[in-house]
């Protein structure tokens, strides 16, 4: 698996965990503290996060990170079929 398969599964999970939450990005931004243009590089796949801004987005979500980490790897699985 290449690393553009992993970013892209990481932000349709990041995208649909959000979207579950009806929350926009900016929405996101504001309760996570992350910068509204990273969240959208991290929804398109064109950046990776640290485990620190992947704790802060979960949190803002309410969602644990290992269930993200679950919805990753379903996005993951999709991708590679």
């Amino acid at each position: 698996m290449d690393k553009r398969t992993e970013l892209l599964a990481f932000g349709k999970a990041l995208k649909r965990i959000r979207k579950d939450n009806k929350y926009t990005q900016d929405e996101l931004s504001l309760y996570s503290r992350v910068d509204r243009s990273f969240i959208s590089e991290l929804e398109n796949g064109e950046k990776s996060a640290t485990f620190l801004t992947i704790v802060a987005l979960t949190k803002a979500l309410h969602v644990p990170v290992s269930e993200f980490m679950v919805e990753y790897e379903r996005e993951i699985r999709e991708l590679e079929n």
